[in-house]
């Protein structure tokens, strides 16, 4: 069994590497992937350094040498859609979208693009208005996001969130969609009221406001854009592997795998013996939204899941751990949702 996705004091975790290590290896796993967040420049509040990444690169390394006798150690990246590192030195890289910019992408028609934004901001200098929001960080962040650049109009959000996810794969050069619908974290746990104010679920407050859900995941828009997104990774994992520039003689015939075409450029993961991917991309199945207590259900959603497994599509457990005790979260509850073809 493996988890290759999680995090440590190098970033935003709690314990350190080798803390996580001896963690997974009490829980009975056979390899352990460390995946610090990569080095994002317009926002440094919870990624790796520069320095701190070349340290991170080091200590990972010396660590798979001295417990090599108990679990084999990987140095990998959770690389960020905006970030600024090279994968050179990483064992493999997982690809995520943590924030959304103005842009002209979606519903808006704002053309400000991230380059416009000094470097640890997210002010422009000439209104000092928010040119980007994280995704992740709180509900309150991404509702005043909205009203300020889509007047409120949440779903032109997930359509901007899934339009920038379509070209994850050859922005990044991941081997794993990381929580692909990370967009929706909040969902469970919080809602808006008449006034569009959040207000959290679980607080008795709650109980007797009229609320509405921040995505309706049933809404026709949020179907089509992340079924677009998905289809688009396909695709975009076909020319990463195989070198092609156009995929459409084959983009809507999944019954053409790695065995019939030219894999030039394999997956990191199929490199390194943890499974076969061909042509197809790995998207994982994240528990850590879960773990913290935002929901009650992994990423990505069930019915995205099923689109994933009808177009051929890998996928893997991990438990995005920011801790040690919650490495290997839920696996054995939700391994039947997988689907790994063995090397």
């Amino acid at each position: 069994m493996f988890d290759l996705h999680m995090h440590t004091t190098y970033c935003d975790g709690k314990n350190s590497a080798e803390e996580m290590i001896i963690s997974a290896i009490d829980k009975g796993l056979d390899t352990v992937g460390l995946s610090g967040h990569s080095f994002t420049p317009h926002d440094v509040s919870y990624c790796m350094s520069r320095e701190g990444t070349e340290s991170y690169i080091r200590e990972v390394r010396d660590l798979d040498e001295k417990y090599s006798g108990d679990i084999r150690v990987l140095t990998g990246i959770e690389r960020d859609y905006y970030a600024d590192i090279s994968n050179g030195e990483f064992d493999y890289v997982i690809g995520s979208l943590h924030y959304l910019f103005k842009t002209d992408k979606g519903c808006c028609d704002i053309e400000t693009v991230p380059g416009k934004a000094a470097a640890g901001s997210n002010k422009s200098e000439e209104s000092g208005a928010a040119l980007w929001t994280d995704v992740d960080d709180n509900p309150d962040k991404l509702i005043d996001f909205a009203f300020r650049y889509y007047g409120g109009d949440l779903m032109c959000l997930a359509e901007l969130y899934y339009e920038t996810l379509e070209d994850i794969v050859s922005v990044t050069d991941c081997d794993i969609i990381g929580h692909f619908d990370l967009i929706t974290k909040f969902n469970e746990r919080f809602a808006l009221d008449g006034q569009g104010r959040v207000i959290d679920l679980y607080s008795e407050s709650a109980a007797a406001k009229n609320v509405r859900l921040l995505f309706d995941t049933s809404d026709e828009r949020y179907i089509a854009a992340w079924k677009k997104a998905i289809d688009r990774i396909f695709e975009e994992t076909v020319i990463q592997r195989c070198g092609r520039g156009d995929t459409s003689e084959f983009a809507a015939d999944d019954s053409l795998t790695g065995a019939d075409r030219n894999i030039l450029h394999p997956n990191r993961l199929e490199t390194l013996g943890l499974l076969r991917a061909g042509d197809k991309p790995v998207f994982e199945i994240n528990t850590g939204a879960i773990s913290r207590g935002y929901r009650t259900t992994p990423y990505p959603a069930q019915d995205q899941i099923e689109y994933i497994k009808s177009r051929g599509g890998i996928l893997i457990l991990s438990s995005d751990s920011h801790s040690s005790d919650a490495i290997g979260n839920r696996f054995e509850e939700l391994k039947h949702l997988t689907q790994i073809t063995c090397s």
